[in-house]
C-alpha cells in the first residue's frame, strides 16, 4: 500500500491531556478534540467518546464522497447500566427520503472489533474483523454522508473507543486490510536509514536497554560524622549513557560474502558524529537514538565452504539518554520547513534525522527552523533536560514526549 493513498490517519496515541489528535499521513489534517478523552487502546492509547466529546477534523480529507475510498477502524463500545451497545451500524445516507443504506455488525461491550468499509463505483463491501460482512450495489442514488452508529438509545451521542482511524483514496483489498491490520508486527532495524537485515543479512535475535531506565547519575551526597547515614540531594535526577546490547547473528552464503557483508556493516559506524538507530516496533512509533559504538564487535563463527553463520553482541551507546521525539513529513515545497519554539534554560541537541543537527540550542521562546530537501518522513530527537522546556511549540508531530 503507498502512503501516498492515505488521506486521513488517526492512531490516538496522544496523552489524556492533548487537545489535539495528530494525523500521520501527509495531509496533516490533525483533530481538534473538544470533551473526548484519550485512553489505553488496542494499540497504544485510543480516544473515548462519552457525553457530548468530539474530535473535529476540519480539512475534507476524503475528497469526492463518491469517488473510491476506504475508512477502517477499530471500535469499542462501552457497558453501560441501562444497556450496553450490542450493535455498530454504519449508515450511509443517499439523500432522498428514507434513501439510507443500514448494515449493523454484532459486536460485543468492552472488546474491540476491526471495521472497514469500501467503494468502488456503486459497490459498498463492509467487514468485520477482515471477514466480509455484506456486499451492496447501489443501481441509484447519490451519496450524501457516512456515518458509524450505535444501537444505544440512551442519547443522540456515542459511547465508546476508536483507534488506528484511517482513510484511503482507493479500495482496499479484503487481503490489504489484512496487511494494514497486522501493520507494525514485524520488528525492523535500521541504522542511518539502512535495514541492516535487508541490506546485510544481520537478524536481531534480542535486545536489552532499549526501553529500561538508565543508570541514577551518583547523587550529590553529604555524610556526617555525628550523624547515621548521609544527605542526599534526590531533587536533581539525572542519568548515565543509555547502553544498549542487540545480540546479532549474520547469514551469508560463502566465507566471501560473509566478510564482504561484515565489513560492510561495521562501516556504517565510521561515520563522523552519531548515528540514528530506529527500531520500528510500533506503525507510527518507534524506538529512535543517536548512537555511537565503541565497542569491538567480536564475531563468533565457523568458516564452512557454503552457508556462513556468525554471531556477535553490538553494543552501542546513547550519550544523551532523554529525549523528545517529533516527527515531520515533507511532501513538497509547501512542506519543507520544521519550526521548533521552545523557552530553556539549558542547552538542548536537536537533531533533524537527515544528518543534520542544532547543538546547543536554549533561550526563552527561542526559535529553529530546519529546511529539509527531499521528500520523506523524518524523526527529530530533541536531547537534554527536556523536562525543563517550557513554551514548546511546533508545526511537527509529537511522537513521545519523554522517551
Amino acid at each position: 500500500m503507498d502512503n501516498n493513498n492515505i488521506k486521513l490517519n488517526l492512531p490516538f496515541d496522544e496523552s489524556n491531556s492533548s487537545k489535539v489528535a495528530y494525523d500521520y499521513s501527509a495531509n496533516r489534517a490533525d483533530g481538534v478534540v473538544d470533551g473526548a478523552t484519550f485512553v489505553p487502546g488496542k494499540n497504544g492509547n485510543a480516544i473515548s467518546f462519552h457525553d457530548s466529546g468530539t474530535c473535529e477534523v476540519a480539512k475534507n480529507v476524503l475528497g469526492n464522497i463518491n469517488g473510491e475510498w476506504t475508512i477502517s477502524t477499530l471500535a469499542k463500545g462501552l457497558s453501560i447500566e441501562t444497556g450496553s451497545p450490542k450493535q455498530m451500524v454504519w449508515v450511509l445516507n443517499f439523500g432522498g427520503v428514507d434513501d439510507t443504506l443500514e448494515v449493523p455488525i454484532d459486536v460485543s461491550p468492552d472488546l474491540w472489533i476491526s471495521l472497514a468499509v469500501t467503494k468502488k463505483g456503486n459497490s459498498y463491501k463492509f467487514y468485520a474483523n477482515g471477514s466480509l460482512v455484506k456486499n451492496v450495489v447501489r443501481s441509484s442514488g447519490t451519496l450524501r454522508g457516512i456515518s458509524l452508529n450505535q444501537d444505544a438509545y440512551g442519547g443522540e451521542d456515542g459511547l465508546g473507543c476508536l483507534d488506528d482511524f484511517k482513510i484511503y483514496d482507493v479500495e482496499l483489498s479484503q487481503d490489504e486490510l489484512m496487511t494494514e491490520q497486522n501493520e507494525g508486527s514485524t520488528i525492523e532495524y535500521t541504522i542511518d536509514g539502512v535495514n541492516i537485515k535487508n541490506a546485510f543479512g544481520v537478524c536481531v535475535s534480542n535486545s536489552e536497554g532499549v526501553i529500561s531506565k538508565p543508570k541514577l547519575k551518583t547523587p550529590t551526597s553529604i555524610s556526617w560524622d555525628n550523624y547515621h547515614g548521609e544527605v542526599v540531594d534526590l531533587y536533581h535526577k539525572f542519568y548515565e549513557p543509555r547502553e544498549i546490547t542487540l545480540s546479532c547473528f549474520l547469514k551469508a552464503s560463502s566465507k566471501n560474502d560473509f566478510i564482504t557483508r561484515l565489513v560492510e556493516f561495521e562501516q556504517l559506524f565510521d561515520k563522523p558524529g552519531t548515528q540514528r538507530l530506529m527500531i520500528s516496533v510500533h506503525p507510527i512509533k518507534p524506538l529512535v537514538y543517536e548512537i555511537y559504538n565503541k565497542n569491538e564487535i567480536a564475531v563468533k563463527k565457523t568458516w564452512n565452504e557454503r552457508l556462513m553463520v556468525g554471531t556477535f553482541d553490538l553494543k552501542l551507546t546513547e550519550p544523551e539518554p532523554v529525549k523528545r521525539v517529533l516527527k515531520h513529513i515533507r511532501v513538497s515545497d509547501a512542506t519543507k520547513d520544521c519550526t521548533i519554539t521552545l523557552t530553556s534554560n539549558k542547552n538542548v541537541n536537536i537533531y533533524w534525522g537527515d544528518g543534520e543537527s542544532d547543538l546547543d540550542v536554549s533561550g526563552t521562546k527561542k526559535t529553529v527552523s530546519h529546511t529539509y530537501k527531499d521528500n520523506g518522513d523524518y524523526f527529530i530527537i530533541i536531547a537534554g533536560c527536556v523536562d525543563e522546556i517550557t513554551d514548546f511549540a511546533t508545526n511537527a508531530i509529537i511522537v513521545w514526549n519523554k522517551l
